[in-house]
């Protein structure tokens, strides 16, 4: 049987990988003798369910020159860069390669969870043919569930409505002649439509997978990476919360045209505060193994130096886990999307760096917007009030003029105009990613951390539940002073929370400096989560980009002895409602199956 299940799994994994070899998905394992050896136990239906975990894509390692900046984050210079073609609206350009990737040249992205799902439910299909303990078949069921679930929340939110396939098709194109404006009437008695029909259905699932999963699974090293309880509540209150915004409510009618008001569903947003507190609650009971990790530590979800430790930290609830390390990684992931000058720091010319715009969301350290009056100018203790006077996350996230990201004075970053790391690849701006980017990891210095450096940018994360329980019990009850479920935290509790553990001051019920409470959590998951691809998911969903077209897309421009600090405009972005709020779907799949049309503005 090994021999059999072994050479299925190559298969996948060869697929995975982006070669031409057969999919073993084209040929279904229900066909084979050996059905019943592969679902009989718990170990082999365990390797079953492992070859899955391989569909879950990387947003950086697994790509080349692309990362998840979608929504102007950074900007770049070459057009295959996602820097060059966020503010441009170029997302067809995201269709070959990053995570939005639906092809495999270059390692696959999430549309390749098509091909998860069809695994997922062959499972669940032949599940009753496993022998086992409960909790064996529990941790099987619970597994399948979940990953059923997470394909279709990625792909629904990026894609829009599609149907929820919940059963084994004939053929690997046969979802695509399902209508993608479904209906279903939710286990609640609701009838839902589009978008929050399938959202719905990614709810239900994860709401059982929560039921049947390890909170914390037995030997965790060697189990880590596994999805959990606390990792299918957490995407269960994401999906509601995403299903319940304006935009997805807008695309929950019956078709592309049948649009429904553009406005937050109550309904949806309760239920989601309700999975966010019962999570936040499961790792508060659990704090061994779950909580957010101390500002001194903040760092270790995003890369480790020591040689040894992946980061995946008590913080960290979901992601790909990688084992790469060193050199190779660095070379192939940072140093083509965010580290400069090859022969110091060991980039290359397709850099994408922050965006002024994307600085300026950052408060000052008192809890004041930043003002741009306060370009070039220093307080009375000669500090720029621009780099040094900001929320302590700004400085975690991105490096500035004069910082050294490594140990000798040729790695101080020279970002002036003129300035040798500005100049050597081009850059735009005079700002670099440091949020993956440790000390000393660079070609110049050498040292053990380049040669031991890990990475990871996290799918999930507690801070994340935190603010979707802000976001959640706020529109659902229009009061940030409010509580929901069993956490113990209102609305604005969760969000200070946040702030505090970064060191950054208290924001209040009315939202602040902000003016409004659902304003300053945006704003709030624009810092927390800069870099980390949850920027363009929201100015979609609460429809923020209709009103940032044509914004001046700024680079600083000021002088080596920081003199003459002036602003000036690279582009202005493109944004046009409604094509940009969805990713367009694959030419041939719109064109080949009438039951699947293509998104508004992309025909």
């Amino acid at each position: 049987m090994k021999k059999i299940f072994y050479t299925l799994l190559l298969s996948a994994q060869m697929v995975v990988i982006g070669t031409s070899c057969t999919d073993y998905l084209s040929v279904p394992v229900e066909a084979a003798k050996d059905t019943e050896e592969i679902f009989g136990d718990y170990y082999n239906f365990q390797g079953f369910v492992d070859q899955l975990y391989m569909y879950v894509a990387d947003p950086i390692v697994n790509t080349v020159c692309m990362d998840n900046c979608y929504g102007g984050e950074t900007i770049g210079t070459t057009n295959w860069s996602t820097g060059y073609n966020s503010v441009r609206g170029l997302y067809n350009q995201y269709l070959t390669r990053g995570y939005l990737s639906t092809v495999d040249d270059y390692g696959p992205g999430i549309w390749a969870g098509w091909k998860a799902i069809r695994i997922a439910n062959l499972g669940l299909e032949n599940f009753d043919l496993m022998k086992g303990t409960e909790e064996e078949k529990n941790k099987i069921k619970g597994q399948l569930l979940f990953m059923r679930a997470f394909f279709h929340q990625e792909i629904l939110a990026a894609w829009g409505s599609i149907p929820y396939v919940d059963k084994v098709l004939t053929d690997d194109s046969e979802q695509f002649k399902l209508p993608r404006f479904g209906e279903y009437t939710a286990k609640d008695g609701n009838t839902y439509y589009g978008y929050q029909a399938c959202a719905v259905r990614v709810a239900e699932d994860m709401q059982e997978a929560s039921e049947l999963l390890p909170i914390v699974w037995d030997n965790d090293v060697a189990n880590r990476g596994r999805c959990t309880a606390l990792a299918a509540l957490a995407y269960k209150a994401r999906a509601l919360v995403f299903a319940a915004s304006p935009l997805m409510s807008e695309y929950s009618g019956t078709s592309l045209s049948d649009l429904k008001p553009a406005e937050v569903n109550t309904g949806l947003m309760t239920q989601a505060a309700e999975a966010a507190s019962a999570a936040i609650k499961m790792a508060k009971d659990n704090g061994d193994a779950y909580g957010l990790l101390p500002w001194s530590n903040y760092s270790d979800m995003f890369y480790t130096v020591d040689g040894s430790t992946v980061p995946w930290s008590k913080e960290t609830l979901w992601g790909r886990y990688n084992t790469l390390k060193g050199n190779t990684l660095i070379l192939n992931t940072l140093g083509r999307i965010h580290l400069p000058d090859n022969s110091v720091f060991g980039g290359n010319a397709i850099n994408c760096t922050p965006t002024q715009n994307y600085v300026d969301l950052f408060e000052m350290d008192n809890g004041e917007l930043y003002d741009k009056s306060l370009d070039g100018k220093f307080d009375e203790n000669g500090k720029l009030y621009m780099w040094e006077r900001r929320d302590p996350r700004f400085k975690k996230a991105i490096y500035v003029d004069r910082d050294n990201p490594g140990d000798t004075e040729k790695t101080i970053l020279q970002l002036y105009i003129g300035g040798k790391t500005r100049n050597a690849d081009n850059c735009q701006t005079p700002y670099f990613i440091h949020k993956y980017w440790p000390w000393n990891c660079n070609k110049t210095d050498n040292g053990t951390e380049y040669n031991n450096m890990r990475m990871m940018v996290p799918l999930m994360r507690l801070a994340e539940v935190y603010l979707l329980y802000a976001e959640a019990v706020y529109q659902a009850l229009g009061d940030a002073n409010q509580k929901i479920g069993d956490c113990g935290m209102s609305a604005l509790d969760a969000v200070n929370e946040i702030r505090s553990r970064a060191g950054q001051v208290d924001t209040d019920a009315h939202g602040g400096v902000h003016g409004d409470f659902m304003k300053m959590i945006l704003n709030e998951r624009a810092v927390e989560f800069c870099f980390e691809g949850q920027y363009w998911y929201d100015i979609r969903r609460y429809k923020l980009g209709e009103h940032l077209r044509g914004e001046a897309i700024q680079t600083m421009d000021f002088t080596k002895d920081w003199k003459n600090f002036t602003r000036r405009t690279l582009v202005n972005r493109t944004f046009e409602a409604p094509k940009h709020y969805w990713m367009p779907f694959p030419t041939n799949l719109t064109k080949m199956y009438p039951e699947f049309p293509q998104n508004t503005g992309w025909e």
